[in-house]
């Protein structure tokens, strides 16, 4: 039986986008039943920030003529140029049904926006096995009450839902989804080998995510001052673009430090990540177990996170400082880790120590194919034999 990942995403390259590009792309090029399909313009953000080659076999990109149209006409991300660039997801839609539609049965792996690109055709051809893997909670991941509505209903109709961590497990089954067929790994999987220390850190101090509320990048900016206050040689990066772009602006302005932080997305974070010395992670449900957070954490960095959620399974007190989410508290922290750079050192070496651990690309893969044997797809038995001593 063929595989098809669906990883879809018009919109930005985030922690999930980097995960299952990397992973996906790799089991395209190793596997001649394996086809990746992804939207053009994610594609090349992936090129660009250095998580594909470009050269990798079997990848499927998708075109997106309203996106072009977008860009051409000058429309922003937000307003009714998100609206119309989403309509090139119908036409993905389309452009798989055309081609899944009348095959043999095979194996669906959806990604973000592939939840919604996947509906029809799990529809039209429910003998087809179908995976989602959701990469946050329900509501956040939709993003408004009606894709809410189609994102559960794909759920409901799929084989099997990857959740990226318990919270997320907890949140779909309060909605009603069966956890018979829900899976949850151990980790997450990070490129250890982009991701790593430089010989000397600086005393630099990062946030990177998008610039949404659920990330709390006002926060990070309303902590700078008291950390300047005390340590007047620190360096600050925002590694990220979103909807409150225009609000971080503002607070830099009004705060007066705009030559002490250093805003905008880069598609490559691990050159600035590598040399910095202490990583910030805000999320206000849970911080476990964001990619940007263990992408940090492998290049050697202590980290300070607010306390929430599942965090603790991945911060606790020897790799960095868990804080409740207000300025004073941050800043503190951020504080003591600056002024104390050979505990620093130690944490940010023992948070790598953790990731090279139990975040390895190995692990993740095996756990996927057991996922896949699990909804009746595999070539052997030994991974889901595996797979089922793990659970």
């Amino acid at each position: 039986m063929q595989r098809t990942f669906v990883l879809i995403n018009n919109t930005g390259l985030g922690g999930a986008e980097r995960r299952f590009g990397r992973l996906f792309a790799r089991m395209a090029d190793e596997d001649p039943g394996t086809t990746l399909a992804v939207n053009a313009s994610l594609w090349l953000k992936l090129v660009e920030a250095g998580v594909v080659s470009g050269l990798e076999d079997r990848i499927w990109q998708l075109p997106e003529p309203f996106g072009r149209v977008t860009s051409w006409a000058g429309m922003h991300q937000d307003g009714p140029g998100f609206w119309l660039r989403k309509l090139d997801y119908g036409l993905f839609g389309v452009l798989l049904l055309v081609r899944c539609a009348l095959a043999p049965r095979r194996m669906l792996h959806l990604v973000l926006g592939g939840a919604y690109v996947g509906l029809p055709l799990m529809l039209l051809r429910p003998d087809h096995r179908t995976v989602i893997s959701v990469v946050h909670y329900l509501p956040l991941l939709a993003g408004s009450t009606c894709a809410l509505q189609f994102y559960r209903l794909a759920l409901s109709r799929c084989h099997g839902i990857d959740a990226l961590s318990e919270g997320v497990r907890a949140d779909l089954l309060q909605r009603g989804l069966s956890g018979d067929r829900m899976f949850v790994s151990n980790g997450s999987v990070v490129d250890t080998v982009r991701f790593q220390p430089a010989l000397q850190k600086a005393p630099w101090v990062v946030f990177s995510g998008r610039l949404v509320e659920e990330k709390n990048p006002l926060l990070f900016i309303e902590a700078v001052p008291a950390v300047l206050q005390l340590v007047p040689e620190a360096k600050f990066y925002m590694l990220g673009e979103g909807p409150l772009a225009p609000r971080v602006e503002q607070a830099l302005d009004r705060l007066k430090l705009r030559e002490a932080v250093t805003v905008g997305f880069r598609p490559d974070p691990a050159p600035v990540l590598s040399k910095a010395r202490v990583f910030v992670s805000l999320q206000r449900t849970d911080n476990y177990p964001s990619q940007a957070l263990l992408e940090a954490m492998a290049c050697g960095m202590a980290v300070v996170a607010t306390d929430v959620g599942q965090t603790c399974k991945l911060v606790d007190e020897t790799v960095g400082r868990r804080v409740k989410a207000d300025a004073a508290s941050v800043a503190a922290a951020v504080v003591r880790l600056l002024r104390e750079p050979g505990r620093a050192s130690k944490m940010g070496q023992r948070g790598r120590e953790r990731v090279m651990r139990h975040h390895s690309t190995e692990a993740y893969l095996e756990y996927l194919e057991g996922v896949y044997e699990s909804v009746g797809w595999g070539r052997s038995g030994s991974a889901q034999k595996r797979f089922s001593e793990q659970r």
